[in-house]
């Protein structure tokens, strides 16, 4: 894995902040909105929105498209296990002896939720602190797919 690659102090075209500023929110931004309930199914999307407005800075475009694929990734992975969960639980809820299937299934699919949520928001932390750094951090697998993104809008 290579370093992190560090750009210079700069201005963000969005209010004259610092960039690592707005670095930083791109990954909080999500997490905070997270918290509040009905926005926190669509707060993926603050990211998102953060790349569109910023037209100057490629390190805060960089960071607000990685944070959106973190976290698009992370609703996706939730819906699937959620999913899984509820297939199961249907399909055991015919018999009372499948009942204990069905409950161990959510068992397990809320330990996987779990799962997930800790290494994104692991993963978020590491970045944010990075983008504070002016630092060009890529979560594996993930930096180079917002590269490509990014390439592509």
């Amino acid at each position: 894995m290579t370093s992190p690659v560090t750009v210079a102090p700069h201005k963000s075209s969005l209010g004259g902040l610092d960039a690592n500023i707005w670095g930083l929110l791109a990954y909080l931004a999500s997490g905070v909105l997270g918290l509040i309930p009905g926005i926190k199914y669509v707060a993926w999307l603050a990211p998102l929105v953060l790349y569109f407005l910023e037209k100057n800075s490629s390190f805060v475009k960089f960071h607000a498209m990685q944070a959106f694929c973190i976290n698009l990734l992370s609703a996706a992975l939730n819906i699937i296990v959620a999913i899984i969960a509820a297939i199961a639980v249907a399909a055991s809820a015919t018999s009372l002896a499948g009942l204990g299937g069905g409950l161990a299934t959510l068992t397990i699919t809320g330990v996987l939720t779990w799962i997930i949520s800790i290494v994104v928001l692991v993963f978020e932390i590491i970045a944010l602190v990075k983008a504070y750094k002016y630092q060009e951090y890529e979560i594996p697998g993930l930096g180079n797919l917002a590269r490509a993104i990014m390439r592509k809008f």
